[in-house]
C-alpha cells in the first residue's frame, strides 16, 4: 500500500477512536445518572440573618434586554439594605444610554444600583467581572446574563449553601421562556436539557468537578479570590474559574430543582455564535487547565472525568476531518486497500453507537424534565440536522483554540422576543450578523454539496449509506442556507435605512425624532 494511503486510513482511524471514546464517555454518563441521588442536596445551615449580596449583570450591546433584567434582579426577595446591583457596561451603542436611564430610576426608588461602564472592553466578560468585584460590598456574589429572568426566590434557595466552608459556588438550572418559538428553539432546548439533566448532575452529585454556567448561578467572593479572580486567558472563562477553585479546595453544588428562566437564541447566527464560543472556550480550557489538573492530588477518576469534559470538543474537528475523507476512503476499500468486511464493522459499530448514545441522551433528559416529553420527541429529528450544520462551526472553535488564534469574545444575541412575534424578531435580527459568517456558510453549502456526491457514490453500489448521507447533507444546507438569509435581511435593512436617510437629505427635511424612529423601525 502507498504511505499517501496508509496514511490517510491510520489518521482516519485514529479520529474515529476519538469520537468512539467520546460517545462511550456520554453513555457512561446516562449509567452514571441513575446511580446518583434523586434529590438535590440540602444546606448544611441557615443563615441567622441574611449575608450582603451583590448582584453583577455584564452587558455588551443589550439593548431589547437591559430594563427587563433590572427590574427582575430588583424585584427579588431579599432586604434592599443588603442588595447591590452592578451593571458591568461595556456597551458601544446606545444601552449605555438606556442603562443609565433605569439605574437612575431605580437608584430614585431607592436601590443601590451602580452603573459601571468601561470604554475599552478589555478582556471581555471576564475583565468586566474582575474590574468590578473591588468595589463590591457583598461576600457573596451572582451573576446574570442580559437573557435571564431570575425568579423572587433565587437567593432565598442558594444563599444558605455557603454555610459549608468548602461550597465555593452554588450553580442553577438554566430553563427557557421561548422554547416555544419555533423547531430551532424546540431543538435547542431538548439539547440543552441534556446537559443539565445528566452531565452537570452527574458531576455535581458524584463528587466531580463541573463547572460554573456562567450565569444563574452565585459564587463566594472568596473562593473567587483564592483561585486567582477573573482571567482572560479563555473565552469560557466561567470553566477555567470552576477548575481553578476545585484546585484551590473549593466545590460547586449543583440545583437542578432551581429553574432559572431564560432566552434561547432565535436565529441561526445567534446560536452558531454561542456554540463556536463554548466549543473554542472550552478547549482552551483543556490546554490551559488539564496539565494542571493531571498534577493535582485529585482522585484518578476525576482526573479521567475532567479530560472527557474539557476535552469532549475535540469530537467537533475529528467528526469533520473523517466526513471530507469518508469518501476516498471509501475508494480505497473498494479497491482492496483496506480490509473492507472488517472495517465496515468497525464503521457501522461506531454509527450505531453515535445514534444510540444521542437518542438516549436527549429522550431520557427530556423524560426527567417534562411531564409531556413523549409529545416533545417530535423534535427529535432535529439533532442530526443541527448537530452536522454545526460541525464546520463548531470544529472552527476547536481549531483556533488549538492553533492558539485569539478572537473577539462574541456575545449571543439577545432579542428580548419572549412570544411568537416574527415580525419584531426580523427587525431586530438584523443588528447581530458579522460578515465573518458569509464564508463559513459557504463551506457549509459545499461540504453540503459534496454530501450528496458522496451519496450518489454510495448509492452506485448499494449502499444503505447513501440516504444517511443525503439526510445529513440537509443538516450542513439548512445551517448555511439560514445563515446566508441572516446577511442578506441586515443587508436589505442597511439599504432600507440608507434609502430613509438620503430622502430626508433630498427633501431638505428632518422628520421629526419620533416620526423617524417609527419610521426606521419599521424596515
Amino acid at each position: 500500500m502507498p504511505f499517501a494511503q496508509y496514511l490517510l486510513l491510520t489518521v482516519y482511524y485514529a479520529f474515529l477512536v476519538i469520537v468512539i471514546a467520546v460517545m462511550t464517555y456520554r453513555a457512561l454518563l446516562i449509567l452514571r445518572y441513575w446511580r446518583c441521588s434523586r434529590k438535590d442536596e440540602e444546606p448544611v445551615a441557615r443563615f441567622a440573618e441574611e449575608p450582603v449580596v451583590t448582584i453583577q449583570l455584564p452587558l455588551f450591546n443589550e439593548r431589547f434586554v437591559v430594563e427587563r433584567l433590572l427590574e427582575t434582579v430588583c424585584a427579588l426577595d431579599w432586604p434592599r439594605e443588603k442588595l447591590e446591583i452592578q451593571v458591568l457596561d461595556d456597551s458601544t451603542d446606545d444601552t449605555v444610554e438606556i442603562a443609565a436611564r433605569k439605574v437612575e430610576e431605580l437608584r430614585a426608588r431607592g436601590f443601590d444600583v451602580r452603573h459601571i461602564h468601561r470604554t475599552d472592553r478589555s478582556g471581555y466578560k471576564a475583565g468586566a467581572l474582575g474590574a468590578a468585584l473591588p468595589r463590591a460590598r457583598g461576600d457573596f456574589v451572582a451573576i446574570f446574563d442580559a437573557d435571564f429572568i431570575p425568579n423572587p426566590d433565587f437567593l432565598r434557595r442558594t444563599v444558605d449553601y455557603f454555610n459549608d466552608s468548602e461550597v465555593g459556588f452554588v450553580q442553577g438550572r438554566w430553563d427557557y421562556v421561548n422554547r416555544s418559538f419555533s423547531p430551532l428553539t424546540e431543538g435547542m432546548g431538548m439539547l440543552m436539557d441534556g446537559h443539565f439533566v445528566f452531565e452537570q448532575t452527574v458531576r455535581s452529585r458524584g463528587g466531580y468537578v463541573f463547572n460554573f454556567n456562567g450565569t444563574a448561578g452565585i459564587w463566594r467572593r472568596a473562593a473567587i479570590d483564592a483561585a486567582g479572580g477573573w482571567q482572560d486567558e479563555t473565552i469560557c472563562e466561567d470553566t477555567d474559574l470552576s477548575y481553578r477553585a476545585y484546585l484551590a479546595g473549593y466545590r460547586g453544588v449543583y440545583l437542578r430543582g432551581l429553574p432559572v428562566p431564560s432566552e434561547l437564541p432565535v436565529q441561526i447566527t445567534a446560536l452558531k455564535s454561542q456554540q463556536h464560543r463554548w466549543a473554542k472556550g472550552l478547549t482552551e480550557c483543556f490546554l490551559k487547565v488539564t496539565p494542571g489538573v493531571v498534577r493535582s492530588e485529585l482522585p484518578f477518576r476525576k482526573k479521567v472525568e475532567a479530560v472527557f469534559h474539557l476535552g469532549s470538543n475535540l469530537a467537533f474537528p475529528a467528526t469533520l476531518f473523517m466526513t471530507v475523507v469518508a469518501l476516498p476512503v471509501m475508494i480505497l476499500r473498494m479497491e482492496g486497500a483496506a480490509q473492507g468486511h472488517l472495517a465496515a464493522m468497525i464503521d457501522s459499530f461506531a454509527f450505531l453507537l453515535v445514534a444510540a448514545t444521542q437518542i438516549l441522551f436527549y429522550v431520557l433528559a427530556t423524560k426527567e424534565l417534562h411531564r409531556d416529553w413523549v409529545s416533545r420527541l417530535r423534535w427529535l429529528p432535529f439533532f442530526p440536522l443541527l448537530g452536522v450544520g454545526l460541525a464546520v462551526n463548531n470544529a472552527r472553535g476547536a481549531l483556533e483554540a488549538l492553533t492558539g488564534l485569539r478572537t473577539e469574545f462574541v456575545r449571543t444575541p439577545k432579542l428580548g422576543v419572549l412570544g411568537g412575534d416574527r415580525k419584531l424578531v426580523k427587525r431586530r435580527e438584523r443588528t447581530y450578523t458579522g460578515g465573518r459568517d458569509f464564508w463559513q456558510a459557504v463551506i457549509e453549502i459545499a461540504l453540503g454539496v459534496y454530501y450528496v456526491y458522496m451519496a450518489a457514490v454510495q448509492w452506485s453500489l448499494a449502499g444503505v449509506g447513501a440516504i444517511v448521507t443525503l439526510v445529513l447533507s440537509l443538516g450542513l444546507f439548512t445551517v448555511g442556507g439560514a445563515t446566508l438569509r441572516a446577511l442578506w435581511l441586515k443587508a436589505q435593512g442597511e439599504r432600507d435605512r440608507e434609502a430613509v436617510a438620503e430622502a430626508a437629505e433630498e427633501a431638505d427635511a428632518v422628520p421629526l425624532p419620533g416620526v423617524a424612529a417609527e419610521v426606521v423601525e419599521s424596515l
